[in-house]
């Protein structure tokens, strides 16, 4: 399993490399072996001001990609979808994916 995370500012998908950092690729997350591993690393990189609905996402080695085991996962992981639209901030664009 890896941590997972959206960022809070632009929206996208973030998840917590080794060194405990925010990334924004799956290849890069630290998978973790235990479940008590991953909640104590989880208490530690809460950070209401950058991240919000911080979970545990499931994974699988195929080779050496590491690939989500959950739909929802893979797509989130793919990045935006067919339709983004930009934000009006700049922060970061919006994507709808489609059904």
């Amino acid at each position: 399993m890896v941590v997972s995370a959206n960022c809070l500012l632009a929206g996208h998908v973030l998840y917590l490399n080794k060194d405990q950092e925010w990334v924004r690729t799956l290849a890069s997350a630290h998978p973790f072996e235990s479940l008590e591993e991953a909640h104590a690393v989880v208490a530690e990189a809460t950070d209401s001001g950058r991240v919000i609905g911080i979970e545990l996402v499931g994974v699988a080695l195929e080779g050496a990609q590491t690939v989500t085991c959950h739909y929802r996962e893979a797509i989130r992981a793919k990045g935006p979808g067919a339709y983004v639209f930009p934000s009006s901030t700049g922060e970061g664009d919006v994507s709808i994916h489609g059904i």
